[in-house]
């Protein structure tokens, strides 16, 4: 979660960047870190926008208003996607170095992805990245989020949160691909588990049950939808999220008393909390999070590497 001195420290470094000094503020926070996080951090961090001499007035108002906060939250909860789990994390070529290493190492590392992008080879003696999650794909079955063939030779398991953005953009633009090549074509079996971030995403655990409370009445993958379609214009960050849930609910022909009944009694509030429990002992940090075949892929990754992975299992990869 992010810190209230990292958010001022991030809130100057993009209050900044509308006047185009992000890089002299972000040197400035690095270089005085040890000074200015004490006492008033705000207030000190106003003063040296103008000691920078930046539009100090015009500084104070994009720092009052919060307006970056948007953008911050995003980058956060993209960097979670992609499985950094602390800072600082770099991703060199799309592989994922966690931690400060030795400058000699991080140069190493360089090196070797540039000879790769050269040579199409990368050298055996690179510096160690950080692992993926090495799972426990021992999952409790499901009944009602799956979808595809029993006898498919491919499974494909995510775990999703319906508010994260992430998790939309893979709902939109690649899903689609892969239920009309593999899904429905029975090479694959998808399986949704739930992993609610609720410390960021405070209506997400409700999103899941309210999928679960569907699925009773037979509706799970409609209210699964319908629930990624409002995402952003609907009940992102909305107190009064439930009640639109409920308003989905009737728009899908629900029976509305049963509907209501389930979700204002938490009836499928510990099976979500065992899904994102069963994500934590598999490694994953955010979503969305997918294991093919145990296989871990990590992100909103495009469709082709979806592809390559399951094509390779198909083809007798292991």
């Amino acid at each position: 979660m992010l810190s209230n001195v990292s958010i001022v420290g991030s809130l100057a470094g993009q209050c900044a960047a509308e006047q185009g000094r992000f890089w002299d503020m972000h040197d400035w926070l690095f270089e005085n870190v040890s000074t200015w996080r004490n006492g008033d951090a705000a207030a000190n961090v106003k003063a040296a926008a103008r000691t920078l001499q930046l539009d100090g007035d015009a500084f104070d108002a994009c720092y009052d208003s919060r307006a970056p906060m948007v953008l911050i939250r995003e980058d956060f909860e993209e960097g979670r996607s992609f499985g950094a789990r602390g800072t600082p994390t770099f991703f060199l070529n799309s592989r994922l170095v966690g931690g400060l290493l030795p400058t000699d190492q991080f140069l190493q590392l360089v090196d070797a992805l540039v000879a790769q992008a050269e040579t199409g080879s990368l050298p055996a003696n690179v510096a160690t990245v950080a692992p993926s999650p090495t799972p426990d794909t021992n999952f409790s079955p499901e009944t009602v989020s799956v979808l595809g063939s029993p006898d498919a030779p491919v499974t494909m398991i995510e775990f999703s949160d319906y508010q994260c953005p992430f998790c939309l953009r893979h709902f939109q633009q690649t899903m689609p691909q892969i239920k009309a090549q593999y899904i429905d074509t029975g090479k694959v079996r998808y399986i949704f588990k739930d992993f609610p971030i609720a410390s960021i995403h405070p209506q997400a655990p409700k999103a899941a049950e309210a999928a679960e409370c569907a699925g009773e009445q037979g509706m799970y993958w409609p209210m699964h939808d319908r629930l990624f379609q409002g995402q952003q214009a609907e009940w992102n960050q909305n107190p009064d999220a439930v009640n639109i849930f409920k308003g989905y609910a009737t728009e899908l022909g629900l029976d509305r008393e049963a509907f209501d009944a389930c979700l204002d009694g938490g009836k499928y509030e510990a099976e979500v909390a065992a899904d994102l429990n069963e994500g934590i002992r598999a490694g994953v940090t955010g979503t969305p999070s997918f294991f093919i075949n145990g296989r871990f892929i990590s992100g909103a990754q495009p469709f082709q590497v979806f592809q390559q992975t399951i094509d390779s299992l198909l083809n007798g990869g292991s």
